[in-house]
């Protein structure tokens, strides 16, 4: 087995297609085909299955792409560390991170400390579950997410599935996003009867809910049909709740109170609490990097 093997077979695995691969990594077909057919007959497990539409992996195929992607890191970490000591050393974070918390203003601190242009931060935004497969398949070294105590039990099953831990950093209770439009705006808190008869948003896109379906928050269920609006982007919601009366659930740390115009009001007399943490690959050590990544980020928690 050769490093080269393995960054083969992660670029075919990521472009599902040995044709295209070939072409990016700059190789021939023949010798791309021959390369993976190797590892196969290495390992004797077949990694890919050869459709007309292209390649996708096997069950074995996908453990073993995450051994791969775990071992050519590390290459890459050592060859980034001692392969010219002359050179400044490559600064690389790659974080997923629910859609709903912005860390932009920690990434645009971090570029400011360490100074440097030989840098690469990768950031992906995405639903959990998404940050949940990108950490597990090692797409990004950590991930930041927001769970609510009522699914606490749920999420902890995923990451053991997963292999992964939480990291709580902070926790809070629901609060409630408003806009000047509704009547509830200069409310310093607000109850959930006041709730009633107004109409929520609901983040579309996501798998699992932040919050169960059928949950009920005194009486008042938290999804109600008949009372629904369906968005999957922030600044749509966003301008959604500037320019009508409708309302939303969400954390305390939701990037849409940063829009002028918009409240977060504390929601009380609920058991509702979210909480907000990192995961990572149980049993890997952190890099500097993803170190400095949540220093930053439980600084900017705790000052809320």
């Amino acid at each position: 087995m050769q490093i080269n093997q393995l960054k083969y077979l992660i670029e075919v695995a990521e472009t599902g297609s040995i044709n295209k691969a070939a072409q990016n990594l700059f190789v021939s077909q023949p010798n791309l085909s021959n390369a993976i057919v190797k590892l196969e007959n290495e390992f004797n497990i077949k990694i890919f299955n050869r459709t007309n539409r292209g390649v996708e992996l096997t069950k074995e195929g996908k453990e073993f792409l995450n051994h791969a992607k775990y071992i050519v890191n590390q290459v890459e970490n050592i060859e980034n560390m001692y392969s010219n000591l002359s050179k400044e050393k490559k600064f690389i974070l790659d974080v997923s991170c629910a859609k709903s918390f912005d860390v932009s203003d920690v990434l645009i601190k971090i570029y400011s400390e360490i100074n440097s242009k030989n840098i690469k931060i990768a950031l992906k935004e995405t639903h959990r579950e998404n940050v949940v497969q990108d950490v597990a398949n090692m797409d990004s070294e950590i991930g930041i997410i927001i769970v609510s105590n009522l699914q606490e039990k749920l999420w902890n099953n995923i990451l053991e599935i997963h292999k992964l831990e939480f990291n709580e950093i902070s926790k809070d209770k629901m609060h409630i996003y408003v806009g000047e439009k509704n009547p509830l705006y200069n409310n310093e808190i607000i109850y959930p009867h006041e709730l009633k008869d107004m109409v929520c948003i609901y983040l579309a896109e996501e798998p699992i809910s932040v919050l169960s379906y059928n949950v009920e928050i005194n009486t008042i269920p938290y999804f109600n049909k008949k009372k629904a609006i369906y968005l999957n982007d922030k600044e749509t919601i966003a301008n959604f709740i500037l320019g009508t009366d409708v309302y939303t659930f969400a954390s305390v740390w939701n990037s849409i109170d940063k829009t002028k115009g918009i409240r977060a009001i504390p929601l009380v007399d609920t058991n509702v609490e979210f909480k907000i943490g990192w995961i990572k690959r149980k049993r890997e050590e952190l890099s500097d990097e993803a170190r400095l990544f949540i220093e930053l980020i439980t600084k900017k928690l705790n000052q809320k």
